[in-house]
């Protein structure tokens, strides 16, 4: 059974998610790449009150995908440091 979203009237449809909380944290971790998934988190329910549905659901999931971006680089960050601290120790 195929069920096409378009096809049901606008004011029955969720907004998709903004994930701002996520952007914002991870603006907080790594500004450069939160910064593109704030802009797009902050679009998400403008565009969605204005009926561009699809354009909402687009700058929904490009802010997960950089703030996922962002999360990755982060976690690459901090175990980079806590390797080089760690080595850094033991060496005296």
């Amino acid at each position: 059974m195929n069920v096409n979203v378009h096809t049901y009237p606008a004011q029955l449809q969720y907004p998709p998610p903004s994930y701002l909380v996520f952007s914002i944290l991870m603006t907080i971790c790594i500004w450069p790449t939160g910064i593109v998934a704030l802009v797009n988190a902050a679009r998400v329910n403008a565009l969605w009150k204005t009926g561009q549905h699809d354009k909402a659901r687009k700058a929904s999931r490009r802010a997960r995908n950089w703030g996922l971006v962002s999360l990755v680089i982060w976690l690459v960050v901090l175990v980079v440091v806590v390797f080089w601290a760690s080595i850094t120790y033991l060496n005296g």
